[in-house]
């Protein structure tokens, strides 16, 4: 059985690892992650800035797409900008793209462009050149790859001082986390908006090795597809364009963008409907400040690892409180390690996983070990409910741990029976006879024991043996053995009078029983003593000094016998006869 059991929980684990391996990631695993945005409470970078066409500045404006025109003269009033990020694309010609061209041309402005796998026009040959220049070397680099470009007018391309990709891919629920860092169209790498915006900022180039984006001097940890998975603010500094004559922004990063519901890229986050251009902003500012997001796949890994550690460790304990105090203690330690290491080091441990794994483990072992149980308290079920009274089954079954293996040092009263003259009686009867007459018999005085909170030991021919205060602890186990011993006397007058007028079917006497729960020591040897002396004395119970000292003297009339010597003793023990008042 526990052969087995561990097969099983290594079965069931190599496919969970498989699982995990073949999907990285899954749609409970993502959306239970982003619990950890509740705790970001850091604040996007100061030297960035969105300054955006909504709501105010529609009703100014009108509606979008604005004359060309208007457009300029608004972003010609940012002054001193680092550079200008337009997360917009202008790909109709108008009468006013040289007005706008010559605006961009004199302002450090990267403009954006979509890729995207169909498209209703082809990138002229001109456009793709200009595009070119803005394209970026790196070898050994997996990358999405892109059919179709839809690019700015060649005025206002040719007056860019870089283009890049403001294209963002959704994860498998269709919500934005990650930030792509470059793209592949026509065999050349185009970076997306924010990597252009560092690369001018910094006035460095990148490069990417065994998915690691290298800027600055900073090595910063990418997926499997070379992207980011950003990290989400709760506020973001936000300029309506209609008021940037009223900010300074000087050495900022300005982003201009749609917000307006309707006419914008809204996009779906973590942290709700978002637009597009936010992305770039958070992009942008986790590298500024350093506060991306970190994945480590050897982290998740060792978590899932004690996972199934803490659950097999459980296995050791039997009562399911202490298993419950292993099983909440792994929970609440995982995920405050986790929230501690997002929120002083960015670092994300998958919450998913561990816990699935943990949770698996754990209903197997639960199972395995309810199982086990079963059989244990059918076990005992089996070996005790024709010895034991059903409270005190009972009672066994909910601490099966009573039944100590090796036996244990404890004060019982042993009660020792047996019929007079037996042999003189059996050689009156067939074997038919006699076996009726013991199971008649036994079954009414072993009913009085079990009433009365004692265990039937063993049946020893025409005698029978019961403990009281074993397997379970009885407080007045003495008294509750005397008052057995009065009962059975009158019971066996009562068995008398009607033995001869009636036979009882006969009853099993339990011989299948396999399991034998027994006492042994001076005890067994002083109880067999006084039930010889019965005979010799011609009385019908006797007790020892001990049982005397610890019965009520008001309930039971104690006649003292005199002293008699116990086999290994040395010096002889008072005995007293035990009758009812």
């Amino acid at each position: 059985m526990k052969k087995s059991y561990y097969l099983i929980i290594l079965f069931v684990n190599i496919v969970l690892i498989w699982i995990y391996f073949l999907y990285p990631t899954t749609k409970i695993s993502l959306q239970l992650n982003d619990i950890y945005y509740k705790f970001n409470y850091n604040h996007p970078n100061p030297n960035i800035v969105f300054v955006q066409i909504g709501e105010k500045s529609i009703n100014k404006f009108g509606r979008w797409p604005w004359d060309r025109e208007v457009l300029a003269k608004q972003i010609s009033k940012i002054k001193n900008a680092k550079v200008i990020l337009l997360d917009m694309v202008f790909s109709e010609t108008t009468n006013k793209d040289s007005y706008l061209a010559e605006v961009i041309a004199n302002k450090n402005i990267i403009c954006g462009f979509f890729l995207r796998n169909k498209a209703t026009e082809i990138l002229d040959n001109q456009r793709f050149e200009i595009l070119a220049n803005s394209s970026i070397e790196l070898n050994n680099v997996k990358l999405i790859y892109a059919k179709y470009a839809e690019a700015n007018v060649e005025p206002i391309l040719s007056s860019c001082a870089l283009n890049g990709v403001f294209s963002t891919i959704s994860d498998k629920d269709n919500l934005y986390r990650r930030y792509i860092i470059a793209y592949i169209y026509k065999d050349l790498i185009f970076p997306t908006l924010g990597i252009q915006a560092l690369r001018y900022y910094y006035n460095k180039d990148i490069n990417i090795k065994k998915h690691t984006l290298i800027i600055n001097n900073s090595k910063i940890p990418l997926d499997n597809e070379n992207a980011l998975k950003l990290n989400f603010y709760k506020n973001y500094n936000i300029v309506s364009i209609t008021d940037i004559d009223k900010y300074d922004f000087t050495n900022k990063i300005v982003i201009i963008g749609i917000s307006e519901v309707g006419i914008s890229d809204i996009r779906s986050t973590p942290i709700g409907q978002i637009p597009g251009p936010f992305l770039h902003y958070t992009f942008i500012s986790n590298i500024l400040n350093k506060d991306y997001i970190k994945e480590y796949k050897f982290l998740n890994i060792l978590f899932i690892f004690l996972a199934i550690l803490s659950t097999l460790f459980s296995r050791k304990f039997q009562k399911v409180a202490k298993r419950g105090i292993i099983y909440i203690s792994f929970i609440l330690t995982f995920i405050l390690t986790s929230l501690f290491l997002y929120k002083f080091y960015n670092i994300e441990i998958d919450i998913f996983y561990p816990l699935i794994f943990f949770i698996i483990n754990l209903f197997i072992i639960e199972y395995q070990l309810f199982k086990l149980q079963e059989q244990k308290e059918a076990f005992i079920k089996e070996a005790f409910q024709s010895y034991l009274s059903p409270s005190l089954l009972h009672q066994l079954l909910k601490n099966p741990d009573k039944l100590k293996l090796g036996g244990e040092e404890k004060e019982i009263t042993i009660l020792f029976t047996d019929i007079r003259g037996f042999t003189t009686i059996s050689e009156k009867l067939s074997p038919e006879e006699i076996i009726n007459l013991i199971n008649t018999l036994f079954s009414k005085l072993s009913h009085i024991i079990i009433d009365n909170k004692g265990m039937i030991d063993k049946y020893i021919g025409d005698a029978i043996m019961a403990l009281f205060n074993a397997p379970l602890d009885i407080k007045n186990h003495a008294h509750l053995a005397c008052k057995s011993a009065i009962q059975m006397q009158l019971a066996i007058n009562e068995f008398n009078k009607v033995r001869s007028k009636k036979n009882l079917p006969p009853i099993n006497m339990g011989s299948d029983i396999k399991f034998n729960y027994s006492a042994l020591g001076d005890g067994v040897n002083i109880a067999s003593r006084l039930k010889s002396e019965t005979k010799i004395l011609r009385v019908k119970i006797l007790i020892s000094k001990n049982t005397y000292d610890k019965i009520d003297k008001k309930l039971f009339k104690c006649i003292h016998k005199g002293q008699v010597y116990v086999k290994g003793k040395t010096k002889p023990m008072d005995i007293y006869s035990l009758e009812e008042i």
